[in-house]
């Protein structure tokens, strides 16, 4: 497995694995915007996009992972966990945060797995499902 930045030929194949983005314009105008800002990262197994994720400077000027999407087919065999730590690898801040629904089971195992602290909550983003926050502290020199 291989993960590097996303470039305009990947565009189709992330939309291909991200199921929101078969049926919503809005999110496969997104994926353009983060494939053409260089923010989107891709996990290559065989050749093909397994899954793929976003980092961006937009929370509090803080790294934050805004998208974190893996291929049904390719789901717990370790695609999550690399993209997450090329990402932090990569980031910027001394801070990663990312967030997800309190219904998203795997993403929470996910953090946990992963070190992150739950750092908070948002209700009313989507009725009856609210949003957790999880924070990381990476390296102090950065």
């Amino acid at each position: 497995m291989r993960v590097r930045q996303a470039t305009r030929t990947d565009i189709d194949a992330i939309i291909a694995v991200d199921r929101e983005a078969a049926r919503d314009e809005n999110r496969r105008r997104h994926i353009r915007e983060w494939v053409s800002g260089a923010s989107a990262f891709v996990a290559m197994v065989d050749d093909a996009v397994a899954g793929y994720a976003v980092l961006e400077y937009t929370f509090f000027s803080q790294g934050f992972i805004s998208m974190l999407i893996v291929a049904e087919t390719s789901r717990r065999k370790g695609v999550g966990t690399a993209l997450v730590s090329h990402l932090e690898a990569i980031c910027k801040t001394g801070k990663l945060f990312t967030s997800t629904n309190e219904s998203n089971e795997p993403m929470k195992a996910l953090m946990q797995r992963m070190s992150y602290e739950r750092s908070g909550i948002v209700h009313n983003l989507d009725d009856g499902d609210p949003e957790l926050f999880f924070f990381k502290k990476l390296e102090a020199n950065r």
